[in-house]
């Protein structure tokens, strides 16, 4: 009689513990499947970018090195100007004979722009570094670019600092013919016009 009362215990409880574990199933709730969705019917139309002509210049993080002193012979120094001056320089200026034409005509639109560059963020000598590379850049795909340089509006005591050496920097350089901003109201710009190279890279006289 025991051995009778010990198996009806033990079929007692698989029985409690099967109903017990079906009751938890049905409360839990089952995982469902993730929805199959449709990427680009979602997305809708997509127009691929464009590729542009923007003249991309790597930015150097390191700290500031000192530049060597140039010979005249050393094309690979570059040209700078010194960073200072208290005059600013003109919105449009040409140094060939026919100035007024130069200006009126990149204005115009008459060269096309074949590059440009942005240079907001870079100091007055790395910016200078970067037009030295911009000026070669753009010799070797015709004779006009844009520079990009801010009106300085955030500059301590709302002085144009970078858009000053910037303009400077083309005045003296003997590679740029002329600037001029590209309307009056936009003076956080220029277009410049260059001395075109010949095949063999010599600039033409």
């Amino acid at each position: 009689m025991a051995s009778d009362f010990q198996q009806q215990l033990k079929q007692l409880g698989r029985q409690a513990r099967t109903e017990r574990l079906a009751a938890e199933a049905e409360v839990r709730p089952q995982p469902q499947p993730a929805p199959d969705v449709d990427f680009a019917a979602a997305v809708g139309a997509v127009t691929p970018l464009k590729p542009d002509n923007r003249f991309q210049h790597p930015r150097d993080t390191s700290p500031i090195r000192r530049r060597p002193a140039m010979d005249d012979d050393d094309e690979q120094a570059g040209f700078y100007v010194g960073v200072g001056g208290e005059t600013e320089p003109p919105p449009a200026f040409a140094k060939n004979g026919r100035g007024r034409d130069d200006i009126r005509r990149l204005q115009a639109g008459h060269w096309p722009v074949v590059a440009s560059v942005d240079l907001h963020g870079y100091r007055e000598e790395a910016a200078q570094e970067v037009l030295n590379q911009f000026v070669a850049y753009v010799q070797k795909r015709g004779v006009c670019g844009e520079v990009v340089h801010g009106s300085g509006l955030g500059s301590k005591d709302f002085a144009p600092v970078l858009k000053t050496v910037v303009r400077r920097w083309l005045m003296a350089h003997p590679e740029v013919l002329a600037y001029a901003e590209p309307h009056p109201r936009n003076d956080g710009a220029v277009l410049i016009l260059l001395r075109q190279r010949r095949r063999d890279g010599a600039p033409e006289r």
